[in-house]
C-alpha cells in the first residue's frame, strides 16, 4: 500500500496488524502518522514499530542533538527524536518496549 502515513487510505478497523519500520524519524508529523496508524487497525490489534531515535545515554544524545539537522537535510531523518515520547503524545499504549545500539534502535508492541 502506497500512500501518506499522515492520510492512510484504508476505513477504519481494517487491519490486524500495521508495521512501521524506521518512519517516524522522517514523517513530518510523527504523531498523526501513529493515530493514524491506530485509526486503521482493528480493536485488539498490535502496532509493531522498529524505530530509531533518541538514546538513553546522555553523551550520545548530545552527540545527536548537535548533528540532527545537517543530518536531517541531507537524508531526511531526524535520528535525535524521542521515539516514546511521541508513542505517548499519540494516545498509544505501550505492551513492550525493547531497545538496543546504545538505546537507540527501539522495538515496540503498542495494543490498538
Amino acid at each position: 500500500m502506497e500512500g501518506d502515513a499522515q492520510k492512510i487510505h484504508a476505513p477504519d478497523s481494517t487491519f490486524d496488524t500495521v508495521v512501521d519500520t524506521f518512519g517516524l524519524c522522517s514523517f513530518s508529523d510523527p504523531v498523526e502518522a501513529l493515530r493514524e496508524m491506530k485509526r486503521v487497525v482493528k480493536p485488539g490489534g498490535k502496532i509493531l514499530l522498529l524505530e530509531h531515535g533518541k538514546s538513553h545515554y546522555q553523551w550520545l544524545t548530545t552527540f545527536l542533538n548537535e548533528r540532527a539537522d545537517a543530518h536531517a537535510e541531507r537524508y531526511g531523518c531526524y535520528w535525535n527524536r524521542d521515539i516514546l515520547a511521541l508513542v505517548e503524545k499519540s494516545g498509544l499504549r505501550v505492551e513492550e518496549v525493547k531497545r538496543r545500539h546504545f538505546g537507540t534502535t527501539y522495538y515496540i508492541i503498542v495494543n490498538a
